[in-house]
Parts: C-alpha cells; structure tokens; sequence
C-alpha cells in the first residue's frame, strides 16, 4: 500500500496545515530514522538550495523521529534512490517546468509502492490524472494530464482561487473522475 499526501499548497506561508503536512513525513514511516528524497523539478535549478533548507527546517520542526534526506538532481537519480527511501516530496512551483518530466516519472508508480508521496500544488496535480493550473499560472483555462498515480482530478489554492466554477466545470465535462479541491495549507490523505 502507498500513502498519498496530497497538500492544496504554499508551503511557505506561516499555515497550521502546513506544519501537519510536514510532520506526516516521519510520523507514518515506522523506523527509528526516515529516509526523504525531495524532488525540486519544478523550480529552477538557482533556487534549489534555499528550498531544501525551507523544507529542511520544516521537516525538523515537525518530525517526531530522526532523517535523512536527499535532494533529488535528475529522473536518474530519482529512479536509482527511490528504493532505499521512505517518503518522496515533489514540491510545488511552476508546470512549464515539471510536465516534461511527466513521461519519464510516471515509472514511479510501481515503485512507490509500501511507500510515501508527499506532493504540494504541483506535486499534487502531478499525481491525479487531471487538473487545471491555480490562479497565477499563465495557463490556467485548460485541463492539464498528471501522471494519473491517483484516479482523482484536482484544483490547489482553492480558498484563493478567482475562477473557481470555471475550473470545477472544465474538470468535470473533462471527466467523470472524483475532484478534490484543496486549500492552501490544507492536507488530504489517500491509503492505495
């Protein structure tokens, strides 16, 4: 069984949610110490470093048990370590950057199994089958394909979005799958 934590996004805000998001990565690994790969795809390469001491220190401040972590540097990497690890993070950040990825990543599906994936907005969307992009995004008026880890379709920064009827109403003559809406901050657990 694999454990999805699907996160609605901005992981940088001061957000309650945000602190239980983080905590999950050590709390549901029952080992003494947790091994993390974080996947930052969807940034560009320059920002990696201030991401993984951001998220570093959220992981600290919320972990019930001692880690490790990896920042992941390509698919190969991600592919090679994978098997070793506890939990997979795909944080959030920008679609032009993480869907040609898309191809390669969807490998990982078999081998997540017994596993984590913990996806924040785009790492979210990466996992449904379908989505549309949240308000900042230059391409947020059509239905973009995840990688389809989860049979769901989904829509991040819920509580800010300024096209909330429209985005619902493309997913749903898109497809008959189930839709969740997440806030920002706000966490949803799926066991498959």
């Amino acid at each position: 069984m694999t454990t999805y934590l699907l996160h609605g996004g901005a992981t940088s805000k001061d957000l309650l949610g945000n602190d239980n998001f983080f905590a999950q990565f050590t709390a549901l690994v029952d080992k003494p110490k947790v091994k993390i790969l974080l996947c930052y795809f969807s940034r560009k390469k320059e920002e990696w470093e201030k991401l993984t001491k951001r998220d570093t220190k959220n992981i600290s401040t919320n972990a019930d048990k001692d880690y490790d972590y990896h920042v992941v540097k390509n698919s190969e990497d991600l592919f090679k370590k994978l098997p070793d690890y506890d939990v997979l993070y795909v944080a959030g950040g920008d679609a032009e950057l993480l869907e040609p990825f898309y191809k390669e990543l969807s490998k990982i599906k078999t081998m997540l199994s017994g596993k984590i994936y913990a996806g924040s907005s785009m790492g979210t969307f990466m996992a449904s089958e379908s989505y549309v992009l949240s308000n900042d995004a230059q391409d947020s008026d059509s239905v973009h394909k995840g990688i389809g880890l989860l049979p769901i379709q989904t829509l991040c920064h819920w509580d800010v979005e300024n096209k909330g009827q429209n985005k619902m109403e493309l997913l749903m003559k898109y497809s008959k799958t189930p839709i969740i809406a997440l806030n920002e901050g706000e966490l949803v657990k799926i066991y498959r």
